[in-house]
């Protein structure tokens, strides 16, 4: 497996065939009806979520108001959707749309200016939110993943800009973010090392330069030390374990381990993905957050996240082949599979063509929303699923 994070072809595993009837008992479906659920997630649900005339992803959807929202910061990750889709079906009209989707978060979230000292800061808000190692870390990734598919420099550029952020972040103790109106660095927040590992990698990878796997081993060093003694990380404010900050962790352990064979990371890794497994849930989801002392804070679940934990834990299961990792990522693909919203299903709002093939923004429906950014991870926990389980049976 190699560094990656966007898609299969980023581990390097081919394209699954997708002409089979016969049902992987794994996940409960055919290769064919997942290359229908992919298809239509791409090709219908997200193209209706796609502002043509402003070149980016609305912000959500709103069923009961049939509202779209004005794109903001889902630009972000969804144009990942495209980026995976890109490389299963190398359609160029996926790939642009993604090139358009960046390019308009980053004339707008992006801190460019060169007088800043925190240029390539990204923006949890406008106008002036502030600015968040999590974003920087994602739209370095997102860059570099535009890179190595366009080979235009522009992104490359875009992604070291930001990793400079990152640096500066290393700087001040992995300091989450930056207040933007009293100009100093937090300790608290999301402390989301995971993705500035993952960035710093990818860049090694890209570039052949040896000091992002420097700065990725300093960020592993810190995010050994977050790690409880019970196993869990808790990684808001220091105290809340929550399922948007918990796959890329995973990886990032892995991956450090991978290249490093360094034991401590090994073990990090096994003794975080058994914390996910005592608390994965009978349906395969994981609660939205759960508290130091083991209260679930949040009992409602972000779909989004489930399958990217999946991918997580097959990256784990392919890293060191222990079965209750690989079953428990089939359990949260299942999940995941159960809770996309079919034409003609018994799910609300299923006749309406905006809502078709997406997935809500959380379960229970909450605010029946639907946005990019939780649709990406299904899409992507699919075509993982797909063509790792090709590959290796």
């Amino acid at each position: 497996m190699k560094i990656g994070v966007i898609s299969p072809q980023d581990w390097g595993l081919p394209v699954a065939s997708t002409e089979s009837e016969e049902m992987i008992a794994e996940l409960g479906l055919s290769p064919a009806e997942m290359e229908k659920r992919i298809h239509a997630a791409t090709y219908h649900w997200a193209h209706h979520h796609f502002d043509d005339a402003v070149g980016a992803f609305y912000g959500f959807y709103s069923a009961r108001d049939k509202r779209f929202e004005p794109p903001q910061t889902v630009n972000l990750i969804a144009p990942w959707q495209f980026l995976a889709s890109y490389d299963h079906y190398h359609d160029q009209t996926l790939l642009k749309k993604a090139e358009r989707a960046t390019d308009w978060f980053y004339q707008h979230f992006v801190v460019t200016h060169p007088m800043s000292v925190v240029i390539g800061g990204v923006r949890e808000s406008l106008p002036n939110g502030e600015l968040w190692t999590k974003f920087a870390a994602e739209f370095v990734l997102l860059n570099a993943g535009l890179y190595t598919r366009t080979h235009k420099n522009q992104y490359l550029e875009r992604a070291r800009q930001s990793a400079m952020f990152l640096i500066q972040s290393t700087r001040y103790n992995f300091a989450p973010k930056y207040d933007t109106q009293l100009n100093v660095w937090h300790e608290k927040g999301w402390q989301s090392f995971g993705r500035v590992i993952e960035a710093f990698l990818v860049l090694e990878d890209i570039t052949n330069e040896p000091h992002w796997r420097e700065l990725a081993l300093k960020w592993g060093d810190y995010g050994l030390s977050l790690l409880a003694d019970d196993g869990g990380l808790y990684l808001i404010d220091d105290d809340y374990f929550n399922t948007d900050i918990a796959a890329d962790e995973l990886r990032a352990y892995a991956f450090l381990y991978k290249l490093t064979n360094r034991l401590d990371f090994l073990a990090a890794a096994e003794k975080f993905a058994g914390w996910l497994l005592e608390h994965q849930r009978k349906d395969g989801a994981w609660p939205l957050t759960i508290d130091r002392d083991g209260n679930v804070v949040v009992p409602t679940v972000g779909p989004g996240d489930i399958p990217n934990i999946a991918i997580a834990l097959l990256c784990l299961y392919d890293t060191i082949q222990k079965d209750q990792y690989r079953d428990a990522a089939y359990s949260a693909l299942r999940y995941s599979i159960s809770v996309q919203i079919l034409p003609d299903s018994d799910q609300p709002y299923s006749d309406d063509p905006n809502v078709q093939w997406g997935f809500w923004s959380w379960m229970p429906y909450y605010d029946y929303t639907v946005s990019g950014d939780q649709a990406t991870h299904h899409v992507r926990g699919l075509l993982f699923a797909l063509d790792y389980l090709s590959d290796h049976t």
